[in-house]
């Protein structure tokens, strides 16, 4: 984030993603755990969450690390973005840096969409647990081509929100007909390392939407970031009754 924005945040500038953020989605209720551990073995039945690019690209950082522990996961999101490639179209989405002529800026699908890869046989089968595989459209490009923090901030936010929307009808259907749903959430601080986005504004958000994600992070952390790590948080069917996880 630029300097030009970081001051401008410290004022209340309304047109700062900053306190565009606060602003929006601020809640004093925190729905994330933070403790230390290996996101990828997080308990059977779990959706395990990651930040991508709308390019069909995991060749970097904890998404290449997500290419060799689900392939198969990977190939179906390779088609998702190849579709929208292949027949383009756009939808809107809120901007938390918009003009004053509209906060709602266009943006070309997947971008600021959520996608639910069920578990795959081919996955399963490498680590023996029947992991969910949520990707989060957060930029269109990546590497030289990433989006702005600033655009991924609006990217995010409606991804978060469409992860909501997609989750609530799959437990609904779930308690109809007795299909498989993701049990408990689970990621590391996506979108803070080769996106660059702070990890504050982004908490801001799943707490205000009221997503329950347990955020693993590496056992050293636990030591050097006085974090201390608390037990794990589970999804909740629509009744409030707890639906599962470990």
């Amino acid at each position: 984030m630029s300097d030009d924005l970081q001051a401008s945040a410290a004022v209340g500038d309304a047109t700062n993603p900053c306190s565009l953020v606060h602003q929006f989605f601020t809640t004093d209720t925190s729905f994330i755990q933070e403790t230390p551990g290996d996101l990828f073995d997080a308990p059977d039945g779990a959706a395990i969450i990651h930040a991508c690019n709308c390019k069909g690209a995991w060749g970097a950082g904890i998404a290449a690390i997500f290419r060799k522990n689900y392939p198969a996961a990977f190939e179906v999101y390779v088609q998702h973005c190849r579709a929208f490639k292949e027949s383009p179209s756009s939808h809107n989405i809120y901007d938390l840096v918009y003009s004053r002529v509209s906060r709602f800026r266009s943006v070309n699908l997947p971008l600021g969409t959520a996608l639910i890869i069920p578990p795959q046989e081919r996955d399963i089968a490498i680590h023996s647990r029947r992991h969910w595989v949520v990707c989060l459209f957060a930029s269109d490009g990546y590497g030289r081509h990433v989006d702005s923090s600033e655009k991924i901030l609006s990217s995010l936010s409606a991804a978060l929100k469409h992860l909501n929307e997609q989750l609530i009808l799959l437990r609904m259907q779930a308690q109809r007909t007795g299909s498989e749903h993701p049990l408990s959430l689970y990621s590391n601080r996506f979108c803070t390392g080769l996106f660059h986005v702070r990890w504050e504004l982004i908490c801001d958000m799943i707490n205000s939407i009221g997503l329950p994600i347990n955020v693993c992070f590496p056992y050293t952390a636990s030591t050097t970031g006085g974090r201390r790590g608390r037990l794990p948080v589970r999804l909740r069917s629509t009744e409030g009754n707890e639906t599962g996880g470990q």
